[in-house]
């Protein structure tokens, strides 16, 4: 009938879209199975640094050179 509605960042443990940030910056919680995830300034796939925008609450999630998460799990 229409677009479906968009429910949020994907979790990258159970692939459910209820990754949200919570009150600390640069942390956030998987609604769904209760993971959380830190966001990191070095991805833990190649090394690659970036910069941070920690208050940001559109905080780039994924690695500009390789493309992998920058989120681990805490």
């Amino acid at each position: 009938m229409g677009e479906e509605p968009d429910l949020g960042t994907v979790c990258p443990d159970c692939h459910e879209p209820w990754l949200r940030p919570t009150s600390l910056a640069g942390r956030y919680r998987c609604v769904n199975c209760l993971h959380r995830f830190e966001l990191r300034s070095v991805c833990p796939n190649c090394g690659e640094h970036s910069t941070i925008v920690r208050m940001s609450t559109t905080a780039l999630r994924d690695c500009n050179a390789c493309g992998a998460s920058m989120l681990i799990q805490t």
